[in-house]
């Protein structure tokens, strides 16, 4: 989103402005935009980069994600070493009968397994694909978490932005009621006048507090989403909105989609690692021979006797034919997802686009029709209401009206943010911190 006007914006700016039935209520002394900046004043006002570069660095949630790949990685220790070897101690005695060499004995046996047929290559390679698995999953998790980053960003500053709409609606109501007044103590207006600014402007002071709950509530959402233990404020407002971080060519868009979508690198790595699960499973299969040594001792008469040799399994019947075959089956599965998030994502990404020029064009639109002419009716409706030709009734639609073009623009910049937020998601475009 170029910058300005474009910037992004993704809560709802809801009319609380309009003007009200007259109440006797009298005015209260104080604007309440004075409250509101004194409230907020001890939260720290950050930028979307900043906040970004803060969850990456400080989160203690993506600590706890990367930690996760920092665990998968001691299963590439394990995959490297050798089996353990086998110890062997018995004894014998005699309980009846002649001895065949002795009246007791004592036996020692080592065994020392050999994987001498590419196996421990094999374990360690298959280790490796699910370490790089895990990586990328964690990155995937990463992805959906920005993103619902971004759009809580943008929501707690569209929720600011209502707050300083209504705040401006307010002081328009002060200088309203000051012609008001001026005319009523000149006798060219009622007291009916006077009341009906007042209480429009009780209204708004009304929405300015509900606002401020609004936005605190928005605030609050960001900051469970950073888990930052030292971040307890924040203040986001639409100037510290990053612009549009991609290139202006929707091509450039789903080729860049292409090589850093998570999901996509996701379903590659899987079918990498499902290969090298099968090329383990096939490895393990093969027979590992195991060296071994004793010697057994006995007595009555004394003798010793050392014995060595090699042992081999024997796969006749289970030969991993299980493993292999579910291996090389997740293998296919996950080269067919890879060929089919390839669609998904040029489809997501080819939409979010036409979502956005959409969304530009309508705003650029009405920006240049609506709101010019509702900004010359309100002031040509305060030159006829001086002049008498007016009635507070119409010179309070004048106002309405520019109040309702100004919710329109912003309601219009908010499709647009969603368009552009769903747009950086489909390509990655939110940073991530090194890849």
């Amino acid at each position: 989103m170029s910058r300005p006007p474009r910037r992004r914006l993704l809560a709802a700016i809801a009319t609380a402005c309009a003007g009200a039935w007259p109440s006797l209520a009298p005015a209260e002394p104080a604007p309440a935009s004075g409250a509101v900046e004194r409230a907020d004043a001890d939260a720290p006002s950050l930028t979307e980069q900043q906040l970004f570069e803060r969850w990456l660095r400080a989160s203690a949630e993506v600590a706890a994600l990367r930690a996760q790949v920092g665990a998968a990685r001691f299963d590439v220790v394990t995959a490297k070493l050798l089996p353990n070897p086998e110890l062997l101690v018995g004894g014998a005695l005699l309980a009846a009968g002649t001895p065949p060499d002795g009246k007791s004995g004592v036996e020692a046996q080592l065994s020392v397994p050999l994987p001498v047929f590419g196996q421990i290559p094999a374990r360690r390679r298959a280790a490796e694909s699910l370490v790089s698995v895990a990586e990328v999953t964690v990155l995937s998790l990463l992805w959906e978490r920005a993103a619902d980053l971004q759009g809580a960003m943008v929501e707690a500053a569209f929720a600011d932005a209502r707050v300083t709409m209504l705040e401006e609606n307010l002081g328009e109501l002060a200088r309203l009621r000051r012609i008001v007044e001026t005319r009523t103590q000149a006798g060219a207006a009622s007291a009916y006048d006077v009341l009906r600014v007042r209480t429009s402007e009780t209204t708004v002071r009304a929405a300015i507090r509900t606002a401020v709950t609004d936005r605190t509530q928005a605030e609050s959402r960001l900051l469970a989403l950073m888990a930052e233990p030292t971040l307890t404020r924040v203040h986001v407002t639409r100037a510290g909105l990053a612009a549009f971080r991609g290139p202006g060519d929707e091509a450039a868009l789903v080729k860049l989609a292409l090589e850093r979508r998570p999901d996509l690198e996701l379903s590659r790595r899987n079918a990498v690692a499902s290969n090298h699960a099968a090329e383990r499973w096939r490895k393990d299969a093969l027979p590992t021979p195991s060296l071994y040594a004793g010697a057994y001792a006995v007595r009555g008469p004394f003798g010793l006797q050392v014995t060595a040799g090699v042992t081999m399994p024997l796969p006749l019947f289970d030969r991993n034919q299980g493993q292999v075959g579910r291996s090389l089956a997740e293998a296919h599965a996950s080269e067919l997802m890879t060929e089919a998030l390839k669609v998904r994502i040029k489809t997501e990404v080819e939409g979010a686009w036409r979502a956005r020029e959409a969304a530009r064009a309508a705003l650029h639109e009405y920006r240049e029709a609506a709101l010019p002419a509702a900004a010359e009716m309100r002031s040509r409706a305060e030159v006829s209401y001086q002049a008498a030709k007016f009635s507070i009734a119409e010179l309070f639609d004048a106002y309405n009206t520019l109040w309702e073009a100004r919710l329109q623009e912003l309601d219009l910049e908010r499709q647009m943010a969603i368009a552009e937020v769903s747009l950086e998601r489909a390509a990655v475009l939110v940073p991530l911190g090194r890849r």
